[in-house]
């Protein structure tokens, strides 16, 4: 079970939703089978009721990342079990590609049912081993994307739209129009 993955999974949704309705990925069947199209696991017709219980899911992926970042613990476990009571897990030994025996997750249920089970999953698991301070939303101000901190230090603020670079000179850039009268800058 690759949990990187399975988190991943919930990073893109939650991120999915911060961009305008023309590029929302759950705006119709074609746009999210595009947005999964690397992932066969999700390969599966959808329809408009299955895009609608997604957009849920986002909502309810991104308030455990906000309760995480404002350090609500109790909070977003609370989220998460209540997430892994509507979305349960259905784990599978398989054994492919000579690799040995591990665990997948079962490809029974809707796409929406596969896509909730593992991206809830993969959050919960690495809540519980590595604890809240790993999940993050972006330290730019006009942006509200998330990620797992996978740092050794813990110390990442920016999603990866947003590299530290970019976050060090629209800090820069306000510190100048602050001191200079805000000489035609804006900060991002």
């Amino acid at each position: 079970m690759n949990l990187a993955s399975f988190a991943d999974l919930a990073v893109r949704l939650v991120n999915s939703g911060v961009y305008d309705a023309n590029t929302d990925p759950l705006r119709s069947r074609e746009a999210f089978c595009s947005f999964v199209a690397e992932r066969p696991f999700f390969a599966g017709s959808v329809n408009q009721h299955e895009l609608d219980r997604l957009k849920l899911l986002r909502s309810e992926l991104a308030s455990v990342f906000t309760a995480a970042v404002d350090g609500e613990d109790q909070v977003a476990v609370s989220a998460l079990n209540t997430l892994l009571m509507v979305h349960p897990v259905h784990p599978v030994l398989v054994q492919h590609d000579g690799e040995p025996w591990h665990i997948h997750l079962s490809e029974s249920g809707s796409v929406t049912d596969r896509y909730a089970a593992a991206s809830v999953i993969g959050l919960s698991l690495l809540l519980s081993a590595l604890g809240r301070e790993r999940f993050g939303i972006c330290a730019i101000a006009s942006c509200d994307r998330v990620f797992v901190d996978g740092s050794k230090n813990k110390s990442r603020r920016y999603c990866t739209d947003h590299s530290t670079a970019k976050g060090n000179v629209t800090s820069l850039r306000g510190q100048r129009a602050g001191t200079s009268g805000g000489a035609g800058e804006s900060v991002a």
